[in-house]
């Protein structure tokens, strides 16, 4: 049971381009067979669902069975940015209206940054761990994600049309508000490292 959290990390890194594949292959088949389209869109909705969710899930086994090390913690974080990094590349390419781009731009160039911050404290031999906002924008931003995906599978195969506006309003909600704690969080880690 002990490797059970390192093989779900693992496992979340081999999804991460595989829901990117499958977003571009939907958007690729969108003018040639639309019901194509939207089933590839609900099964990349069914596959980062499932991604996200084991984030949560190895997190809670590496605790419960006392499997916590340093190169799983760094390789959840990791599995955690290349999900959600491969997901909003694609989207933007794809489906996201440019309000969202511009979402979706302040997420990945924070994370880039914070990336960084934490390489660059990390030669003084200190760490930055975590911080409650950052996992709260992380829960945001994947919950967005999942919507807007969901949300491209139900408006192409069909849904009600209040299904598919709630979705719409869910996905951009979540993403602007992850963006917001993205900037919030990122200032809290420059302030930390300031007073480290």
């Amino acid at each position: 049971m002990k490797s059970l959290p390192m093989m779900l990390t693992l496992g979340r890194l081999v999804l991460a381009p595989v829901v990117a594949a499958l977003i571009l292959w939907a958007a690729h088949e969108l003018y040639a067979d639309r019901l194509l389209a939207g089933f590839i869109y609900a099964l990349a909705a069914t596959l980062f669902i499932v991604a996200a969710l084991s984030d949560w899930l190895d997190g809670w086994l590496a605790r419960k069975y006392d499997a916590v090390t340093p190169l799983g913690a760094a390789l959840d974080h990791c599995a955690d940015k290349v999900l959600t990094t491969c997901a909003l590349v694609t989207l933007a390419y794809a489906a996201l209206p440019f309000h969202l781009i511009a979402a979706a731009t302040i997420l990945l160039g924070r994370d880039v940054f914070v990336a960084g911050l934490r390489e660059g404290v990390s030669q003084s031999g200190r760490t930055l761990p975590v911080s409650a906002l950052g996992k709260w924008k992380a829960a945001a931003e994947m919950a967005g994600i999942a919507a807007i995906l969901i949300q491209q599978a139900a408006a192409i195969l069909f849904a009600p049309p209040n299904w598919i506006t709630g979705l719409g309003w869910a996905g951009a909600g979540l993403l602007w508000l992850a963006a917001a704690l993205a900037l919030l969080s990122g200032a809290s880690y420059v302030g930390a490292a300031l007073r480290r």
